[in-house]
């Protein structure tokens, strides 16, 4: 049964993740698809279920004239195993936002729309 409150959108996009706790240092981070309630990514490195992120979503495309940065707080719900991926995204990791600012949930809102 699918539990998703939000449509989501399949769109490839940098994510900046601050350094703390449970994140590796050389932790990179992109979209797979999004939506307003979260994400699911894919990561060179595994995170453990309930790490708490701060990120930066760099929106690009969707008819922007230059990317637009979205701040977020998002919870890892789970993180899973690509054997087959290559070691730059070998792992999936699905994200729901806990914390964003409501202009910045209008401006993903509306990227979103638009793709």
């Amino acid at each position: 049964m699918d539990k998703r409150r939000h449509h989501r959108f399949l769109a490839l996009l940098e994510v900046r993740v601050l350094p703390g706790e449970g994140v590796p240092a050389d932790l990179k981070v992109v979209t797979v698809d999004v939506a307003v309630g979260g994400a699911r990514c894919a990561s060179n490195r595994p995170l453990e279920a309930g790490v708490r992120l701060q990120i930066t979503l760099t929106l690009v495309g969707g008819g922007l004239g230059q990317g637009a940065a979205i701040d977020a707080e998002a919870s890892v719900l789970r993180c899973s195993t690509n054997a087959a991926a290559p070691e730059t995204r070998r792992y999936e990791l699905a994200l729901a936002f806990t914390r964003m600012d409501s202009d910045d949930r209008s401006r993903l809102q509306a990227y979103l729309n638009r793709l």
